[in-house]
């Protein structure tokens, strides 16, 4: 929720809005209250937002409580489990914009439960192809088959990844972890441009699986 409220007050704080969060017990209720005019893009963009909490975090932890691969190490997996998740990013977002729709309260953790069964199905006719044999070998292939067949572009510079709009990208804390290889492949993106300098673990994540779709400057 935190992430939604995040997401609404950076959009939205040019609007003389009210934007609360309320927390009570094991419940958090935001309420944002604004003018009639307003009231469509701000019910879009959160259920864009919406949809991304979806897509992105309630996915990956679906797969993190599902899949035991007791020869991948942490980082290993985190990799594994973000790629799965990035594999059907656009899909399965799309699909929960159109059950989102129409609906006048958001209520994330219901919603989930019963209005998207038909989703959490197919998420688990993937466990189907993530056995738990998998070796660090395998997860990079499975990345490296995901990166070879990415489109679009993503850019780099100073921390920060950017999609082909050149807006900043931040799904991957939905993940539990904030990380710029994360978003990387969560945006789906074949070419990759890095403007100033790099940290290492970024540099040789891009050299691996993007080779010369991958450019420095």
């Amino acid at each position: 929720m935190s992430y939604l409220y995040g997401k609404l007050r950076d959009r939205f704080d040019f609007l003389s809005a009210t934007l609360d969060m309320h927390k009570e017990s094991d419940c958090t209720e935001i309420s944002f209250r604004v003018e009639d005019a307003y009231r469509p893009y701000v019910r879009k963009f959160t259920e864009d937002v919406i949809s991304d909490i979806m897509s992105v975090g309630y996915k990956y932890a679906f797969f993190e409580r599902r899949v035991p691969v007791p020869l991948l190490n942490a980082g290993e997996k985190r990799l594994l489990l973000t790629a799965v998740v990035s594999a059907d990013y656009k899909e399965d977002k799309a699909y929960i914009q159109r059950r989102l729709r129409g609906q006048k309260i958001y209520c994330l953790d219901g919603f989930y439960r019963f209005r998207l069964r038909d989703l959490q199905k197919r998420w688990e006719s993937v466990l189907e192809y993530l056995p738990e044999t998998i070796t660090a070998r395998g997860v990079e292939e499975f990345v490296g088959y995901l990166t070879e067949d990415a489109e679009g572009n993503a850019f780099v510079k100073e921390g920060k990844a950017y999609d082909s709009e050149y807006r900043v990208l931040s799904r991957s804390i939905l993940t539990g972890e904030k990380s710029l290889t994360g978003e990387i492949l969560l945006c789906g993106a074949g070419n990759v441009c890095c403007f100033g300098g790099t940290d290492e673990e970024t540099r040789a994540f891009l050299q691996k699986y993007y080779g010369e779709k991958a450019r420095f400057y």
